[in-house]
């Protein structure tokens, strides 16, 4: 039985929102998860120092991510030194909140850049808003079609069909489930098959519980839910 991994967590004490890593642990354990993908909360001025304390503390439970801002002139050099010298395993976006597109290429091919040369995937929040809305993925998965890239949230709510028809298109285009809708989940992994297809909670703004149990219904195959819940991102990540 392949690894159960959630693909989105974040971590620190921001206004409205804490989780640290012994809390995120604890939730893992309580439900049966083996790992979890891991990065800061992106708003305000943010830095990546307290994942890198919660993942020196649990290295067998948590799987750093590096988050930046592409505003910022050093994102490059921050990703850098977190992927080489810290080991972290990837990257976090969130173009809304930021306030960037994410097909902009002065502000963002450099890092997409360095994730084709360092070989690690980039998860950027997904939802249908205008600064990441899907074509923006399909520019850029089009654009740097060795870097893996996946859609956080798949387009939801307005934006599904279309994010699924971009996942289809370009192989290296994946969508990560977390606060989508099962039925959504469901068509996603009919129309794509169960590999492009990545489970994640975006905790801790949800009941982690119910995040994972609603996976066991997003298909009736046994192989594909062991690839949706883990499989796929052991794969990306090389694990």
């Amino acid at each position: 039985m392949s690894l159960i991994i959630d693909a989105h967590n974040h971590l620190g004490d921001r206004p409205g929102a804490r989780q640290t890593g012994a809390e995120l642990v604890a939730k893992l354990d309580a439900t049966g998860v083996d790992k979890a993908v891991v990065f800061p909360f992106v708003e305000g001025n943010f830095t990546n120092d307290f994942v890198k304390e919660a993942y020196d503390q649990f290295p067998e439970r948590l799987i750093p991510y590096c988050a930046v801002n592409p505003w910022e002139r050093n994102a490059v050099d921050i990703t850098r030194q977190c992927i080489s010298d810290w080991g972290f395993k990837g990257l976090k976006l969130h173009p809304t909140i930021n306030g960037f597109h994410l097909a902009d290429p002065e502000l963002v091919d450099p890092l997409f850049r360095l994730a084709d040369e360092l070989g690690f995937p980039i998860i950027v929040h997904g939802a249908s808003d205008l600064f990441n809305s899907p074509p923006e993925f399909a520019i850029m998965a089009k654009r740097f079609p060795t870097v893996p890239l996946m859609m956080a949230h798949m387009g939801f709510f307005w934006a599904v069909d279309q994010a699924i028809s971009f996942a289809a298109e370009f192989d290296n285009l994946y969508l990560e489930t977390s606060r989508a809708p099962i039925f959504e989940i469901q068509t996603a992994v009919k129309r794509l098959g169960p590999n492009k297809v990545i489970w994640g909670t975006d905790s801790p703004f949800v009941d982690y519980e119910f995040e994972f149990k609603k996976m066991e219904r997003s298909t009736s195959d046994p192989e594909g839910y062991q690839s949706i819940v883990g499989g796929n991102i052991a794969r990306l990540l090389k694990l």
